[in-house]
Parts: structure tokens; C-alpha cells; sequence
């Protein structure tokens, strides 16, 4: 009766061993799904705040005393290094190759509009 109670406390453990494994298994690819989104998403607000960027450089070339324009080319500005230090905190994004590549992709693209207007 013991080696019985002994065999059937070992497969429970084992099974539940397995359970908890699975669980653990399923909370990281869980957290990595997340981490995925939340770096598909930085990307996509970066991108779109790139777009921002080059209409307010382009209004403010055409328009440079427009005092709006100016605070609103100011603004976005600062916003620049925010989009870096949030990159930078964002190191599961910025280890993958995938989303680095993205992200520089962006970045060469704000360079090159830049050079293009000649500031």
C-alpha cells in the first residue's frame, strides 16, 4: 500500500510538473507576443510621427516666420529624442534584428529628407 501511495504521488507530480511547465511555456510566448506588439506599434508610431516631421520641415521651409509652423517644427523636435530614448528602453525591440533594421530603416529616411531640404 505504500509503494502505492508512493508510485501515485510520483505521477502526480510529474503531471503536475508537466501542467506548470506548459503554463510557464504559454506565459512566454505570451510575454513575447506582447513584446512583438508593442515593438510593431512603436515602429508604427514612429513612422508616422516621421511623416509628421517631414510635412512640419517642409512648412517651415516655405514658411519660416509662421510662428505656428515654428512651434509646431520646435515641438516635434524635441519629440526626436523622446523617439530615441524610447527605443533604447525598448530592448527586446532593439535586440531583434527584424525591428532594429525597421527602426534605422525610419531613421535613414528623416537623414536623407533632411539632407534633401539641405538643413
Amino acid at each position: 500500500m505504500k509503494k502505492t501511495l508512493i508510485f501515485i504521488s510520483v505521477i502526480l507530480l510529474s503531471v503536475f510538473s508537466c501542467v506548470n511547465t506548459s503554463n510557464e511555456k504559454t506565459d512566454s510566448t505570451n510575454e513575447k507576443v506582447k513584446e512583438k506588439n508593442a515593438c510593431d506599434e512603436f515602429l508604427a508610431h514612429y513612422e508616422q510621427w516621421a511623416d509628421k516631421y517631414f510635412n512640419a520641415i517642409e512648412d517651415y521651409i516655405n514658411n519660416p516666420s509662421d510662428e505656428e509652423i515654428g512651434a509646431r517644427y520646435m515641438e516635434l523636435m524635441q519629440q526626436a529624442m523622446d523617439w530615441s530614448n524610447e527605443w533604447i528602453e525598448l530592448v527586446e525591440c532593439a535586440d531583434d534584428e527584424e525591428y532594429k533594421q525597421r527602426f534605422e530603416e525610419i531613421s535613414l529616411e528623416i537623414e536623407d529628407k533632411i539632407r534633401e531640404l539641405q538643413l
